[in-house]
């Protein structure tokens, strides 16, 4: 069936950002022929734009919480998330995030608002952790013992940062000021001069996007799993305790001010 938008249908159209536009007027069109129509009015833009944030508030739940496919094999893995993902995802349904968001915008409440956290599971991850409320990023341990180094060299190749420190050829050491734990080196060591004695993370906050867009700060590192969970709850109370209405946790930290906020959290 062919469909025909009359010209009202057509102004709201171009008013919807173009990167959406395309799927936008698909989904109009599948929902008037639905109907048995070929004619889509202003109205049937209107219906749809319902119907569509009707469907994005019933999957509001107050947070987000992603994390990425480290834990199912990924050879860069520093860690292994899986239990620290199932605890965060208990802690933040007790936290009832989604009464405290309605509490404060009522029918305004948007997927947007939610408290989003990401964790990676390595410091390769993508950029998910700097842009979102919480960002959680694994980090290997790495023990060093330059006794058994050959001179081989793969540590120095494969490391990304330069933090490899060799004398004649040999390892002497890892730079910790450029290291970023990643485990790259200990990965490709024959002899285990370098290895990775288990892993921690890094806590970064206030990463958004949107109008005012801001990378997020490390707030600490070195946690274990336990302690990831125990500091994102002291967030969250932080958060609801001094949160206006809309605003996201790096808007909050702004605010109140960077080094009161890690005093209260911390």
């Amino acid at each position: 069936m062919k469909m025909t938008w009359d010209s009202e249908a057509e102004k709201m159209l171009q008013r919807v950002p173009f990167f959406v536009r395309k799927r936008v007027r698909t989904r109009v069109e599948e929902e008037v022929a639905a109907a048995g129509r070929n004619l889509v009015t202003r109205k049937d833009l209107e219906d749809s734009k319902k119907k569509h944030l009707k469907s994005l508030s019933e999957g509001i739940k107050g947070f987000s919480l992603e994390a990425c496919f480290g834990s199912s094999g990924c050879h860069n893995a520093a860690v292994s998330s899986a239990d620290v993902v199932s605890n965060l995802d208990s802690l933040l349904e007790r936290a009832d995030l989604l009464t405290f968001l309605r509490s404060r915008l009522g029918e305004r409440l948007k997927l947007h608002h939610q408290l989003r956290i990401t964790i990676a599971d390595c410091p390769n991850s993508c950029s998910q952790p700097q842009i979102k409320d919480i960002g959680i990023i694994g980090q290997a341990q790495i023990e060093c013992n330059p006794n058994e180094c050959t001179g081989c060299g793969e540590c120095e190749a494969v490391c990304e940062e330069s933090a490899i420190v060799l004398k004649d050829g040999f390892l002497v050491g890892v730079d910790e000021k450029l290291c970023v734990q990643c485990g790259a080196c200990a990965h490709v060591c024959p002899t285990e001069s370098l290895s990775t004695t288990g892993g921690t993370f890094r806590v970064l906050v206030g990463g958004k996007l949107g109008r005012h867009p801001q990378l997020a700060r490390e707030l600490t590192r070195d946690l274990d799993g336990l302690q990831v969970l125990d500091l994102v709850g002291v967030i969250v109370d932080f958060f609801k305790a001094n949160a206006k209405s809309g605003e996201r946790l790096g808007a909050v930290i702004n605010r109140v001010g960077w080094e009161e906020f890690k005093e209260s959290v911390l």
